[in-house]
C-alpha cells in the first residue's frame, strides 16, 4: 500500500518537528545542565582535595564534554606527587577524580638536589635536603635531566638495574637492610648494608633470588656478630661471605 503524496509530507514534517524538539533539548541540556559545577575526589590520603582540585585544574563551569582526561592527567601529575587513576563525569555535573598519591621509595642525588622517586623511576619532588622517608638511597644512576611526574632520564641500562633491584627489595621486605644501592655498572651492581658490608648482586637478571639470599645470609652473619666484609650473591642461588 502506497503513501499519497500528502500523508508522506505529514510524516517528513513530524519527522522534522521530532528532530527539531530532539536538538532544542540536547541544545538545553548542553548550554545550561551539563555543566561541570562539583568535583569529588578519591584515593587521597594526605594531600586535600583542594590542593588536587587546584592542580587539576578543571575547567568549572564551563561544558562537561570539554572536560578533557588527558590534560586533567597532565595538569595533574606534573606537579609530581599525584597519579591521576581515572576521571568519571557523572551527569549532569559531577566529576571524579579517583588518585593515588605517590610513594617515595628512592633518593638520588643530582646536580645538587635530590630527587624523589618511586621505584619505577617516576620523580615526586625536588628537596634541597635528604628527605625523613625510608627509601633506598641510590648512586650511580647518571641522571641527565628530569621532570615531576615523569621518569627520570638516565642511562637505560642503569635504570633498568635501579627498577628491578628496587622491586626485588620491596617486594621481599629487605629495605631495611639496605644503606646505599650502586647501579654505575649495570653488570655489577652492589650494595652497601647498613653495617657496612658490600653485598655484589652482578647484573640486574634474577633480582628476586639474589635479594632473598641477601637478606637471609645478612640476617645470618648479623647475628652472630660478623657486620663488615664482603657477600657475593650474584649467581642467585648461594650467598658466599668473607671477611676481608
Amino acid at each position: 500500500m502506497r503513501l499519497n503524496a500528502r500523508k508522506r509530507r505529514r510524516i517528513l514534517a513530524l519527522a522534522a518537528l521530532l528532530a527539531a524538539l530532539a536538538l532544542a533539548v540536547y541544545l538545553i541540556l548542553d548550554n545550561a545542565v551539563f555543566i561541570a559545577r562539583d568535583v569529588r575526589v578519591e584515593g587521597n590520603e594526605t594531600i586535600d582535595d583542594e590542593s588536587i582540585m587546584r592542580a587539576a585544574k578543571l575547567p568549572l563551569g564551563e561544558k562537561m564534554r570539554n572536560v578533557d582526561a588527558e590534560q586533567v592527567r597532565a595538569s595533574l601529575e606534573s606537579g609530581g606527587q599525584v597519579e591521576l587513576v581515572s576521571l568519571e563525569k557523572n551527569y549532569p555535573s559531577e566529576i571524579v577524580l579517583t588518585v593515588r598519591e605517590r610513594v617515595c621509595e628512592a633518593v638520588v642525588m643530582h646536580a645538587g638536589v635530590v630527587l624523589t622517586l618511586e621505584r619505577d623511576g617516576t620523580v615526586i619532588e625536588q628537596l634541597q635536603a635528604l628527605p625523613d622517608a625510608d627509601a633506598v638511597y641510590v648512586t650511580g644512576l647518571g641522571v641527565t635531566s628530569y621532570r615531576l611526574g615523569q621518569v627520570v632520564s638516565a642511562p637505560a641500562d642503569r635504570l633498568t638495574a635501579m627498577v628491578e633491584v628496587l622491586n626485588a627489595l620491596y617486594e621481599n621486605d629487605a629495605t631495611a637492610y639496605v644503606s646505599e644501592l650502586n647501579v654505575s655498572n649495570a653488570n655489577s651492581i652492589y650494595i652497601y648494608s647498613r653495617t657496612g658490608m658490600r653485598v655484589e648482586l652482578g647484573d640486574s637478571g634474577n633480582m628476586h633470588n639474589k635479594i632473598i639470599w641477601m637478606a637471609g645470609a645478612l640476617a645470618d652473619l648479623e647475628a652472630r656478630g660478623q657486620t663488615t666484609g664482603r657477600l657475593d650473591v650474584s649467581s642467585g642461588n648461594k650467598a658466599d661471605y668473607s671477611a676481608g
